[in-house]
C-alpha cells in the first residue's frame, strides 16, 4: 500500500497518516503472521514513542535503551529511526495523566515505606515531596516560583514576564515554593492511614497533569518564544481524553465520589491560575503551566484529605 503523504493540523504539527494511526483490516499477530484483530506494530510504536517524549518531559528519570529502540528493520511511525526524539510535545498530551500516576504511585510508595519504618507522618510526608521533586527535577515547583515572581515583582506585562525568565528566584516565589510545599506536607500528615494518603497522592498526580493541556487549548501562549509557544497547541481532542482519562485513573484509586470532588477541584485550581495568568501577562507560559500544576496538587490533596475524612487521623 502506498503511504499516504503527511497533512498539517491547525497548530502546525505534522499528522501521522491514517494508515498508522488507525489499524488496518488485516494487522500483525501475536505469531508475526497477519491476522484480523490484532494492532499493528506500528501503531503500538506510536503510542510508546509518545509516552517516551511525555517520560522524558516531565521526569528526570531514564528509561532503559531497549524502551524507545525501534527493532531491527522498523522504522518509527513517526517516519524516522529516532524514535521520541521527533515527537511534538503537543501530541503526548494523552500521556501526561499515565505518566502522573506513574509518579503518584512513586511518591506515594515511598510516603508508605517512610510510616512502615516508623516514621512519624509529617517525615514521611515530606520524604515523599522531597521523592517528587528528584523524579521531577523540580520542574513543576520552578515554574511556581517564577510565576510568583513574575506576577508579584513586574509591573507591566514585559517587565512580568522578563522577571519570569530570570533563572534567580526572588522574595514571592520563595514564599511560594515554602507556603505550597508546607501546606501540601500538613494535609498529607494528616491522613490516619498511609495507604490513603498514598492513594491521595497518586490522584492529585495524574489530576495536576491532566487539567495542563485544557489550559493550552483554551489559552493563547504569552510570548512568542518559550515553551508556551514552542511545545504546539494540543489536539482539542487530545487534551479533552487526557482529561477523562485523568478522571478514569483518579475514580480508580480513590473511588468515584471523592474522585469527582477532585476532578472538579483540578480544574477550578487551573482556571484560577490560567485567570491570573490572563490578567497580568496575556497567556500562559511553561512556568505558568507548571504553577497550574502544583496549585492544582495541593487543592486536590486538600479536597480528598476533607472527601476521605474516615480515615484523617485525630
Amino acid at each position: 500500500m502506498a503511504k499516504k503523504p503527511s497533512t498539517k493540523t491547525h497548530s502546525g504539527i505534522d499528522e501521522i497518516p491514517d494508515d498508522v494511526l488507525q489499524p488496518d483490516a488485516v494487522h500483525d499477530g501475536p505469531d508475526g503472521q497477519n491476522s484480523p484483530g490484532f494492532p499493528s506494530w506500528a501503531f503500538f510504536r506510536q503510542r510508546m514513542d509518545r509516552f517516551t517524549t511525555a517520560w522524558l518531559f516531565l521526569t528526570r528519570v531514564p528509561l532503559p535503551g531497549w524502551w524507545n529502540a525501534p527493532m531491527a528493520g522498523e522504522m518509527s511511525p513517526l517516519g524516522d529511526d529516532k524514535g521520541a526524539d521527533m515527537v511534538p510535545l503537543a501530541a503526548t498530551v494523552r500521556a501526561w495523566p499515565v505518566v502522573g500516576f506513574l509518579l503518584g504511585a512513586g511518591v506515594g510508595l515511598v510516603l508508605w515505606v517512610g510510616a512502615q519504618l516508623g516514621l512519624p507522618p509529617l517525615g514521611a510526608a515530606i520524604l515523599a515531596l522531597i521523592a517528587g521533586v528528584g523524579l521531577t527535577g523540580a520542574l513543576h515547583e520552578d515554574g511556581l516560583a517564577d510565576t510568583a515572581d513574575g506576577f508579584g515583582g513586574g509591573t507591566t506585562k514585559a517587565k512580568k514576564l522578563a522577571i519570569m525568565k530570570d533563572s534567580q528566584i526572588g522574595t514571592y516565589g520563595v514564599l511560594a515554593l515554602i507556603l505550597a510545599v508546607a501546606f501540601k506536607a500538613a494535609i498529607l500528615a494528616g491522613f490516619g492511614d498511609p495507604a490513603v494518603a498514598a492513594a491521595a497522592l497518586i490522584g492529585a498526580h495524574v489530576l495536576s497533569r491532566a487539567v495542563m493541556p485544557l489550559m493550552m487549548v483554551l489559552m493563547k501562549p504569552a510570548r512568542r518564544g518559550g515553551l508556551g509557544r514552542g511545545a504546539g497547541v494540543p489536539e482539542r481532542d487530545d487534551a479533552v481524553i487526557g482529561a477523562i482519562l485523568g478522571v478514569l485513573l483518579t475514580f480508580l484509586v480513590v473511588g468515584l465520589g471523592p474522585g469527582l470532588l477532585a476532578a472538579v477541584l483540578a480544574v477550578a485550581a487551573a482556571a484560577a491560575v490560567g485567570w491570573l495568568a490572563l490578567r497580568h501577562i496575556g497567556g500562559f507560559t511553561g512556568d505558568v503551566l507548571g504553577a497550574a500544576q502544583q496549585v492544582a496538587e495541593a487543592v486536590v490533596l486538600a479536597g480528598l484529605a476533607v472527601a476521605l475524612s474516615n480515615v484523617v487521623s485525630r
